[in-house]
């Protein structure tokens, strides 16, 4: 299958993809045909492009329990999140870098779900809207019932844009990669995959928080791709500054 620009990953399945827009870093010298990609890393890259903080640096989310996360964990940070529920960070200050904050935890939040490492049901319950859109309720789907591995997909915000912003609603572009270090196949040597991808995600302040509306994605752009993008590219508007992330394990 060919991928475009315009690609959705919400539109594949692991069937179909016998590669992914990425690119890969192997420690062997020797060239060899490439492998289909194993599901769980075809899945964790469609969540990762069809998912879905002005953060500081965090001293301690809680310690785990043997169980896994911890219900209920403070955070202190200026705009949020202020917590984490089962794994997801919630409570966002009510203002631009609030809206942006969540929408870039909401993104991370599907891609660890589609990966078995938090439950669906738990970012649906944290920072998904009573009425989700269609883009956003695909997304919930494809990553629900996911059981966890010993490979991880990570997601990267490499640049956020505010797109609208109203006290009672907002739409943020997120700028992405996942990076994820696995075998293709049993026995391989360790490759390195990246994925670029583009999201546009709808917020609006309900029950006290930013909860996630409806998302659209697309494959790319790529760095190469991004030289004076022109006006229809999502990096062409103005990118926030000070950004900061930190894990939740």
């Amino acid at each position: 299958m060919k991928y475009t620009h315009r690609t959705r990953f919400g539109e594949l399945t692991p069937e179909s993809a016998a590669s992914a827009p990425a690119t890969a870093a192997t420690n062997t010298e020797t060239d060899r045909p490439r492998m289909p990609l194993r599901r769980w890393l075809i899945a964790a890259l469609i969540i990762v492009s069809t998912a879905a903080a002005g953060l500081l640096a965090v001293g301690s989310c809680g310690s785990k329990s043997s169980g896994g996360h911890n219900p209920i964990s403070t955070v202190r940070v200026a705009h949020g999140p202020t917590a984490t529920t089962s794994g997801v960070p919630v409570g966002y200050a009510r203002d631009r870098a609030g809206a942006e904050t969540a929408a870039v935890n909401t993104v991370q939040a599907l891609t660890q779900a589609g990966q078995g490492r938090i439950p669906m049901s738990a970012v649906e319950h944290a920072v998904i809207a009573r009425d989700p859109g269609p883009g956003l309720r695909r997304s919930l789907g494809i990553g629900t019932g996911r059981a966890p591995g010993r490979d991880v997909v990570n997601l990267v915000p490499a640049a956020v844009s505010m797109l609208e912003f109203s006290p009672a609603a907002a739409r943020v572009s997120v700028w992405t990669v996942a990076v994820s270090r696995s075998s293709i196949s049993d026995g391989d040597p360790a490759s390195v995959i990246t994925a670029w991808a583009t999201h546009s995600v709808s917020l609006v302040w309900e029950g006290g928080d930013w909860k996630a509306k409806e998302l659209t994605s697309q494959t790319g752009p790529t760095p190469e791709q991004s030289v004076a993008p022109g006006a229809q590219s999502p990096l062409a508007g103005a990118l926030e500054s000070g950004y900061y992330s930190f894990y939740v394990n």
